[in-house]
């Protein structure tokens, strides 16, 4: 007697559950039969406001409490022979994992992940609110998150992700506020407060760029509403709260490859430090404690050169002889040129 496996039933739930997601979002889900499936489970095509955005992506499904850790709150997805296929395919493409107890599905974007774990056998990524898939947050944050525009969450909403413990809803809550609200005044307070009160490791690096945006720099680039002089006003009145080790912590951001140049994340941070009433004094400070990474001293210098020139040669010799060898290159460089600008 032929028997229908559970297995099945639920697989069928979990394409359904996306389809009907994607479909009350006004978008298409064109669905791939199983005889042609090679990985891939359908094709979404966007659409927003009634109009497409040509804009596709491929996905494949998975569904049962197989695929949960309910005591990790973790999702797995294995990816079997189709590494290659996924990786190579032309358009991106995501997983999607369907949990029916909690009625709840969760993506991730497997292309992606591969390229960074090119050896995973099993793609393992947490259940968050940040890339959680149902009706409401497929138009708010999937959508949103996949064509490259701002996610739609309520102020209330996104303060309450920003102070998450999850890295994934922290970045959500803060890349809302910043873009959406720039010139709410408590959303300064939060920004700078999360830097101020988060271990490096805990930061997303990307707040550093939109902290810059209150000194500005050549590379900064705005989306939307941009902050106003009486918001720019208020928030650098929240950068003086900044002490020696939060300048520290600043500089160790920056890359030791990258260094400080156009278009990196030193550059931000040189903005932000450079900008600050009692700068040259903490990077004094630094630069002659034996306790702060070398790497670290190094950066201040070279900051503390480009704002003051030959008055950091002192500085700077101190430094070589601290066994620096780029502190003695930047030293004499500015007794050459009369400064330096890694900008030029």
């Amino acid at each position: 007697m032929p028997t229908y496996k559970r297995s099945a039933v639920t697989a069928k739930e979990g394409i359904n559950f996306v389809r009907s997601a994607v479909e009350s979002g006004g978008s298409l889900f064109i669905k791939i039969e199983q005889e042609n499936d090679l990985g891939i489970d359908a094709l979404l095509e966007f659409i927003k406001d009634e109009r497409p955005l040509n804009k596709q992506i491929a996905i494949q499904i998975k569904s049962g409490a197989s695929y949960y850790s309910h005591e990790a709150n973790e999702c797995a997805f294995p990816v079997g022979g189709h590494r290659e296929y996924w990786s190579r395919h032309p358009l991106p493409v995501f997983g999607l994992v369907y949990v029916p107890a909690l009625r709840s599905a969760y993506w991730v974007d497997l292309k992606r992940y591969l390229k960074v774990n090119p050896n995973a056998s099993t793609i393992r990524f947490p259940a968050t609110e940040a890339n959680q898939f149902n009706n409401v947050t497929f138009p708010k944050l999937f959508l949103p998150a996949v064509v490259g525009e701002t996610p739609i969450l309520e102020i209330d909403e996104a303060f309450r992700l920003a102070r998450s413990k999850e890295p994934a809803e922290t970045y959500l809550g803060l890349l809302v506020l910043f873009r959406r609200y720039p010139n709410n005044k408590a959303v300064w307070d939060e920004l700078v407060q999360t830097f101020i009160d988060r271990p490096a490791e805990k930061i997303p690096p990307v707040l550093l760029y939109w902290l810059a945006h209150i000194p500005g720099h050549g590379d900064i680039f705005y989306f939307g509403e941009t902050v106003t002089p009486s918001t720019r006003t208020y928030a650098r009145g929240l950068f003086n709260q900044f002490e020696v080790p939060d300048v520290v912590k600043l500089l160790s951001f920056i890359d030791e490859e990258e260094q400080i140049g156009r278009g990196t994340l030193g550059q931000s941070v040189e903005a932000i430090v450079s900008s600050l009433p009692n700068a040259s004094s903490m990077l004094r400070e630094i630069i002659a404690s034996a306790e702060v990474d070398m790497r670290v001293r190094e950066f201040a210098v070279l900051i503390l050169a480009m704002n003051e020139a030959a008055n950091a040669i002192p500085e700077l010799v101190t430094l070589e002889k601290a066994g620096s060898w780029s502190a003695g290159e930047i030293a004499r460089h500015v007794k050459e040129y009369g400064g330096i600008n890694p900008y030029a």
